[in-house]
């Protein structure tokens, strides 16, 4: 004789999956449950930053006079601009170094002579026209003349100049990196301008 069970009990499937599982939890059996794999940590590096520029030293005025034309690269590294200062001078006035450094060069560039400081790690201050003789020496000291005002650069136009300076200028320049940059940011020593007194009030001249 066959033996009968509850209808249940011969259900296959999904039916029979649920009863074994509900049977088991409740006399107190757990199944084990899968753990998902601990995900491992990624490391993530911080964007590249650019290195600081190397510092450039104070620099002090390699002649005495003003400052008749200002730094200008607004056409770009290898355009036309004006990549230093222009100091009026006299011909023949002697030219100190601005700085202490070594010298990187010392000789003619297009006809006239011209040196160049390395002050600093990637610091370089060039300084000319010069008259012969240039310096001879391996390194120079802060205000250890380097050489005389050659007339190679004429002084520029009347109102853009101090008088008297027997009509020639001294070029300096500031590279840091290959980069030119303003030495006037760097000069210690250059005059300050001062507010002229007023004529009038209103500043007009009176009458």
């Amino acid at each position: 004789m066959l033996a009968t069970y509850p209808k249940f009990a011969v259900r296959r499937g999904r039916g029979w999956s649920l009863f074994l599982l509900a049977s088991l939890m409740a006399i107190g059996i757990s199944l084990p449950m899968a753990v998902p794999a601990a995900v491992p940590e990624r490391s993530v590096r911080p964007p590249p930053t650019a290195p600081d520029p190397p510092p450039v030293p104070p620099l002090w005025m390699p002649v005495a006079g003003a400052v008749v034309r200002g730094f200008d690269t607004r056409a770009g590294p290898f355009g036309p601009g004006h990549r230093g200062i222009d100091i009026a001078a006299s011909v023949g006035e002697p030219v100190r170094s601005p700085t202490t450094g070594r010298v990187a060069f010392a000789g003619r560039v297009a006809g006239t002579n011209w040196v160049s400081l390395l002050v600093a790690p990637g610091v370089l201050v060039t300084l000319g026209p010069l008259l012969d003789p240039a310096t001879t020496a391996d390194r120079v000291r802060l205000m250890t003349p380097v050489g005389r005002v050659a007339p190679g650069h004429s002084i520029p136009p009347v109102g853009r100049t101090a008088s008297g300076r027997g009509g020639a200028t001294l070029h300096l320049s500031v590279r840091v990196d290959g980069v030119y940059v303003d030495p006037l940011a760097y000069l210690v020593d250059r005059p300050r301008p001062r507010l002229a007194p007023l004529i009038a009030p209103g500043g007009l001249p009176g009458d």
